[in-house]
């Protein structure tokens, strides 16, 4: 009876030890996929709007939360089935390093996804600033480009050449207004972590409005 309640005892501590470690290795290598998500995520922002930037990045907070949480359950079972205290034979030390050097790891991460995402979150609202310019500047930008074409009419008398005049005025300060809000537009994008589609809009309009 003590025999085989040893043997059953050495048998519950061989299967543990080897879920343990099995645990650490599959998030050892998971940890590797969830940094080239985040290095993925920054490397095509500019090809993203910042809503799926954010989405992407909460997605991937989740999946690292889940994951601190079994390291968390990790550094308990550790507790249970290794030696503690200062000499720890050389096996049972090497499991403990590596579950230190992966709950690092993870919680670096951690940060570096939630630092990541916090800078998305205000993209949004920068974006939002920079949409709204756009939309206001292109209709008035492509109506002065038809009075533009149509030319002005030459002046047959005094009241032609004030209402000329007024219009030309006008005209200017119209431009003046409207450039202002280009230029707030593209102030709203420089402040996104990446901006590089903005900034080839806002050149294409500047240009056409030079013209």
């Amino acid at each position: 009876g003590r025999f085989k309640e040893k043997v059953d005892k050495l048998q519950e501590f061989c299967t543990a030890l080897s879920n343990f470690d099995a645990s650490l290795k599959s998030i050892d290598s998971w940890k590797d996929d969830a940094t080239a998500e985040l290095n993925d995520i920054k490397a095509a922002s500019d090809k993203m709007v910042p809503e799926d930037r954010v989405a992407r990045t909460m997605d991937l907070q989740e999946d690292i939360a889940a994951k601190m949480a079994i390291l968390v359950e990790n550094a308990a079972t550790e507790k249970d089935l290794l030696p503690q205290g200062e000499k720890v034979p050389q096996d049972a030390q090497d499991f403990k390093d590596e579950l230190n050097r992966i709950t690092k790891y993870v919680t670096e991460l951690q940060e570096k996804t939630k630092s990541e995402c916090s800078k998305y979150s205000e993209d949004v609202k920068f974006w939002a600033e920079y949409r709204t310019g756009i939309k206001e500047f292109t209709p008035w930008l492509v109506e002065s480009e038809g009075s533009c074409t149509e030319g002005l009419a030459k002046p047959t008398n005094l009241d032609d050449v004030k209402a000329l005049n007024e219009k030309v005025g006008s005209f200017a300060k119209s431009c003046e207004n409207y450039l202002k809000v280009l230029l707030s537009a593209d102030g709203a994008a420089k402040k996104m972590t990446t901006h590089a589609e903005a900034d080839n809009e806002v050149a294409a309009l500047k240009g056409r409005f030079d013209k």
